[in-house]
């Protein structure tokens, strides 16, 4: 540890890697020393600690008033049913408005004042999340802007009997004719009722005024114009025949490639390539997303952010080649100007929240808040190395630096974050609200707290999100001594999830989160599965989200297309028009209890926990054992999913839950965790990096001590000991021996 002290004579200790990290990559050029961060950092954690440590016991109190107010309830003979559900919700908000967590409802009466953002908080497309640890990841998350919509097409799951190695000329041909569909119907149309399956060849014509229009050719001879011809933007070609040229519908982009002589095949009619414009933001992810637990996880994930923001950052692919950062698109605008689009996604950076303390850094002998570090270091980067290059434009144009600040759950916690931010802005000299701020509607408290959060950020917000499953557990683990709770499938169903995805909606619109930024819905769980995902989430602009989250390129790219179909401003302008759903706290605060009678099948208890403990031991073993904090796994039924702490936070509250309330035994808990470590291992059979943990008599004897199954145990523990039922602690302990065994 590098040690320094404090003006007040208080030590700062410094892992060394972090130290040397600071010193020799980041700070150079930006008139500052390592040692003057660093004093910085230890001056915030002096200012700002003892508040965060309030604001965590806060959080214990509130969750023990609501345990004790439920288990008096129940010892005076009540039990939730249906029929009393709305009944015992209203109940519970007139207590927590009693307990002085909740004021009286009251009408909305905050207006945003947030200043003009960037131009892709204007722009309605999809959203990647992308682990910073991962760097082919980080740069396929910035890249993910623009993205084949052939290649989206072909790899997917869509007209799967069409197998592609064995029937690669109809697939093609299949993929060509969808996209085309797609393009005539929502796109754009031609004079003549003509479309894109129609012509082997475009071109443009200058007309008298100066201005190029653009021409589809037939067969035939015929030329034929676009009935709106204001969706043509640009071009490129060679000599007098064009390369590419460009469409734009409801803000979003399409890049037309073409093949000489500006050709489409004469085979199938495809373009060289359709490149769309996709995920118009990318949240670079040091939380969710990734397995950060030492100084050696965290200057790994910091250098790959510095990559980013500076451009340089490279990667090898899974095939061997190098990825680099995109450069800027320019191509000939409609008037002869050259014009310049953005290669790469507009990047917010998601740092962890309130309850997550650190050792590479100790002040005063303590760890520290990790959000302090994290914000501090990469509003630094953001801001001292945005500046761009010869082949693209800063990431922010505009300075801003996207602070995406997850599990917040009162509009107290939101307050605090706010005077954060405004002193990291004094301290490293920035101009107020350089920073700003994405709010997380992912805890109940941030629902029934969200009016009040947004009046307290109110010139800072860059989007609320919502449609989250660690909104779910937050819900499980407030409530989880009422009685025993819903099965994990039934609870999107239920009231309270419903109701708080208008909810956060609707608080939005009014208070006007739309008119400088977005609202936002979250990941879609089943990553592979793109026709499930181009039928459903179509619902997420069409229920008013500018933006909703992608775990991946490929399937942002499809989801571009949602945006193409649907305008969400004008789904919006209605919703505002139109009145208010209302949605009240008691809707908010209706348990989803459990009709025991799902339960009365031969095995359906025993599958039903077995499923979830398979949920939870899939996503921790490669957590633990090898540092990975988001995977796509096959779940019980064999499926892909994507796993995160969220889905565990679920699996491990439900579990906890029902073993409280009697359903299950821990016996039973530990028994299935036992049938699904085996069934894992048999699932990862010649997976290189995969380590079987139930292979022998030997490791099958002492499984519950095994790293993973002990985490898995300690968060079912933790989701009723602890107020919030987060799976870090046990995630960080356990992957923390692993990596000091493996040294």
């Amino acid at each position: 540890m590098t040690t320094l002290t404090l003006a007040s004579g208080t030590p700062v200790e410094i892992d060394d890697l972090l130290y040397a990290f600071v010193r020799d990559e980041v700070v150079p050029d930006t008139g500052k020393t390592v040692d003057e961060v660093f004093s910085i950092l230890g001056e915030l954690v002096r200012d700002f600690g003892p508040k965060n440590l309030e604001l965590l016991a806060k959080r214990t109190a509130q969750q023990a008033k609501i345990d004790e107010y439920y288990l008096e309830k129940r010892k005076a003979g009540w039990e939730p049913t249906v029929d009393s559900a709305a009944k015992d919700a209203l109940e519970l908000g007139q207590f927590m408005v009693a307990e002085g967590y909740l004021g009286p409802e009251s009408s909305m009466d905050v207006s945003m004042t947030t200043p003009q953002l960037d131009l892709e908080y204007s722009q309605n497309g999809p959203e990647l999340v992308t682990p910073v640890n991962i760097a082919s990841m980080a740069v396929g998350g910035a890249n993910a802007r623009w993205g084949s919509l052939y290649d989206a097409y072909f790899l997917s799951d869509i007209n799967s009997e069409i197998d592609r190695d064995s029937s690669r000329t109809e697939r093609l041909q299949m993929v060509v004719d969808r996209t085309n569909e797609f393009l005539d119907n929502h796109v754009a149309r031609w004079e003549n009722g003509l479309g894109f399956n129609d012509f082997s060849a475009y071109s443009v014509r200058q007309g008298p005024d100066g201005k190029y229009t653009l021409l589809g050719h037939t067969k035939d001879g015929a030329e034929i114009g676009l009935q709106d011809p204001a969706k043509f933007i640009g071009f490129n070609q060679e000599g007098d025949h064009l390369t590419e040229f460009f469409l734009e519908d409801n803000g979003m982009k399409i890049q037309f490639q073409l093949y000489d002589g500006g050709k489409v095949d004469a085979e199938n009619g495809q373009f060289k390539d359709l490149v769309v414009e996709s995920a118009v933001t990318t949240i670079v992810d040091f939380e969710d997303a990734v397995a950060i637990v030492d100084a050696a996880d965290m200057v790994l994930a910091l250098r790959n952010y510095l990559g980013l923001i500076r451009g340089d950052l490279q990667a090898h692919s899974s095939r061997g080649a190098v990825k680099t950062i995109n450069p800027d698109i320019s191509y000939v605008g409609v008037d002869g100007s050259a014009q310049t689009v953005k290669g790469t996604s507009l990047m917010s950076v998601r740092n962890v929240s309130l309850h997550m303390y650190t050792g590479m850094v100790k002040v005063g002998g303590e760890d520290i808040s990790e959000r302090i570090l994290g914000v501090l270091l990469t509003t630094l980067i953001a801001t001292a190395h945005d500046h761009g290059s010869d082949a693209r434009g800063p990431n922010s144009k505009k300075g801003y630096v996207y602070q995406v600040t997850p599990k917040l759950q009162t509009a107290e916690e939101v307050a605090e974050q706010v005077r954060f931010f405004e002193a990291v802005e004094d301290r490293l000299g920035l101009a107020k609200n350089t920073i700003l701020i994405g709010i997380m509607n992912e805890e109940l408290g941030m629902t029934l707290q969200l009016a009040e959060s947004l009046r307290e950020a109110q010139s800072r917000v860059f989007f609320t999100n919502t449609g989250f499953l660690d909104r779910t557990g937050s819900q499980i683990r407030v409530q989880t001594h009422a009685g025993p709770v819903d099965l994990r499938d039934d609870l999107t169903k239920s009231v309270f999830n419903t109701s708080y995805e208008l909810h956060n909606v609707d608080v939005s619109l009014r208070a006007g989160v739309h008119n400088q930024g977005k609202i936002g819905k979250g990941m879609q769980v089943r990553n592979r599965a793109m026709v499930e995902m181009l039928e459903n989430k179509i619902n997420h602009p069409k229920s008013g989200g500018n933006t909703a989250w992608v775990p991946a390129p490929n399937p942002s790219h499809l989801h571009s297309m949602h945006y193409h179909m649907i305008d969400v401003d004008q789904v919006q302008r209605t919703m505002e028009d139109s009145p208010s759903p209302n949605i009240s706290r008691r809707e908010l605060l209706t348990f989803p209890a459990l009709d025991t009678g799902k339960l009365a099948g031969p095995e359906a208890k025993e599958t039903l926990l077995l499923s979830y403990a398979h949920s939870m031991v899939a996503y921790v073993e490669p957590w633990v054992h090898r540092g990975i904090g988001c995977s796509g796994v096959p779940n019980f039924s064999q499926i892909e999913e994507m796993k995160d702490r969220a889905t565990e936070r679920i699996d491990g509250a439900i579990i906890a839950n029902w073993r409280l309330h009697g359903v299950v035994s821990q016996a039973e808990v530990e028994e299935a965790v036992k049938k699904a470590t085996e069934i894992l291992d048999q699932q990862n059979l010649g997976q290189a990096d995969y380590v079987p943990m139930a292979d022998t008599p030997e490791k099958r004897s002492a499984l519950l001590q095994e790293p993973v199954i002990s985490a898995v145990l300690q968060i079912i523990d933790d989701a009723l000991s602890s107020p919030s039922a987060y799976v870090e602690p046990a995630l960080f302990r356990y992957r923390k021996a692993v990596k000091a065994a493996s040294s």
